[in-house]
């Protein structure tokens, strides 16, 4: 990919990240009344009204979403201003991980499909398409440890593709509830933990390619960038399934401190400052 395709994408990235953001402002003024009700539901059907009274936050959901998207924009401006001119290809796919979290506007299907009384087909779609973006996320993550560890395969689109189709074979064989789900609005799925061991194993395998990579190839800064992999990660867990604000507030720096972290380290590699 030349730096001028590198530029489009990034503009695209970001032209997509600011428009589901202003979807999300738009759709939140009809539905953000409904949550407290939904919320309750989710607690009565997934069998969490205990914990719902002990202190969930009925708005902490919508809110959760509100930061990912924004989270998306600002860094796909980020990325934009400091890695506009690099080649590098850990630094992208990063950047499609960052991209990734816009995926989760789609976990307001419930509320949309309340106020606006559409299909119940609607919720099944947009949320394995959410479960699309979690799991594409995390590829793109293990494919910059990939190529951090000394990966040569040069068709990055080849590589995209890849993790595409892999992704939508989770998000389409994973057994979904759509009309059961948690107080963070996330659906019921078939078999959670084993979805939960695969995304602990995503993260995994990318810490260890960014640490054969600082030792194979001397670059002492893929360590630095292990624990802001790992915060990055739990950082990206509580902000998806918060359903109270400490969790959400504790994510979000989390994501927030691990992001800078990776990025800075990158910084330092590919830029030399």
């Amino acid at each position: 990919m030349t730096i001028s395709e590198h530029v489009v994408l990034l503009k695209t990235g970001l032209l997509v990240s600011f428009l589901a953001l202003a979807a999300f402002a738009v759709f939140a003024v009809k539905t953000f009344s409904l949550y407290p009700g939904l919320i309750a539901v989710a607690a009565e059907r997934s069998g969490l009204l205990f914990t719902a009274r002990a202190g969930t936050a009925s708005y902490a959901a919508p809110v959760s979403v509100g930061l990912a998207v924004l989270f998306a924009v600002v860094t796909q401006i980020l990325l934009y201003y400091f890695f506009e001119k690099t080649q590098s290809m850990e630094i992208r796919f990063f950047g499609i991980f960052l991209f990734s979290f816009v995926f989760e506007i789609l976990r307001i299907a419930l509320p949309v499909k309340t106020a606006f009384d559409i299909s119940g087909y609607m919720p099944v779609i947009a949320f394995r398409m959410m479960i699309f973006g979690r799991f594409y996320g995390l590829l793109a993550l293990l494919a910059a440890g990939l190529y951090a560890s000394g990966l040569k395969v040069q068709r990055e689109g080849a590589v995209i593709f890849t993790i595409a189709v892999v992704a939508l074979f989770f998000a389409f064989r994973v057994p979904l509830d759509a009309f059961s789900y948690d107080t963070s609005l996330y659906p019921l799925t078939g078999f959670p933990n084993m979805f939960k061991m695969t995304n602990a194993a995503l993260v995994l395998l990318t810490v260890f390619c960014f640490i054969s990579g600082a030792y194979t190839r001397g670059v002492n800064e893929y360590y630095f960038t292990v624990p802001g992999i790992l915060a990055a990660a739990a950082g990206r867990t509580l902000l998806f399934t918060s359903d109270t604000w400490l969790t959400l507030f504790s994510g979000l720096v989390l994501l927030v401190s691990g992001t800078w972290l990776v990025g800075n380290q990158l910084r330092r590699i590919y830029l030399w400052v």
